[in-house]
């Protein structure tokens, strides 16, 4: 039996596990749609580019409503945009710290309120939060990105929760 095409989302699809996953998605026959911060990825993938500013509720919406706009629904966010705070914990600053928490909370949190309301409507949907093995096993000099990635998950594990019943 054939799959059913679906539309996707994907951040961070401008290099890494973002672009090699919208590559791979498209090849298959997904219509795939990547952000990045600037909405340029490689030249000639097979996929549209959206921009995205996870840190702006305005960003989000727009890149939402393009999709919408173009597609007509989203039936997979992955959400994949992400970086690295490196450090001793002392020594990274506050401004480090919020702005992990920007991207891998505060930035999915975003995403999936902009998309969870067609999901829930067409009574079908998939998000995948883009996690490390730095959410079970917190890594030396990697303290803002162990505690990103553990707020990932269990915002993750509630949202899974939630969502289950409308077929999300």
């Amino acid at each position: 039996m054939a799959r059913q095409p679906k539309v996707v989302l994907v951040t961070g699809a401008s290099s890494g596990i973002g672009r090699a996953t919208a590559d791979l998605l498209a090849r298959e026959g997904h219509r795939v749609f990547g952000t990045s911060r600037d909405g340029k990825g490689s030249p000639g993938a097979p996929y549209a580019m959206v921009p995205l500013e996870l840190a702006s509720d305005e960003s989000v919406r727009a890149c939402v409503d393009t999709v919408l706009a173009e597609a007509g629904r989203i039936d997979v966010l992955f959400n994949n945009a992400g970086f690295g705070v490196a450090g001793a914990a002392e020594e990274t600053t506050l401004e480090q710290a919020q702005a992990q928490m920007e991207v891998f909370l505060f930035g999915i949190h975003r995403m999936v309120r902009a998309v969870l309301p067609g999901m829930r409507a067409q009574r079908s949907g998939q998000i995948i939060n883009m996690s490390s093995s730095a959410a079970t096993m917190a890594v030396p000099f990697g303290a803002l990105y162990s505690a990103g990635k553990y707020a990932m998950a269990g915002y993750t594990e509630s949202l899974r929760r939630e969502v289950l019943a409308f077929g999300i």
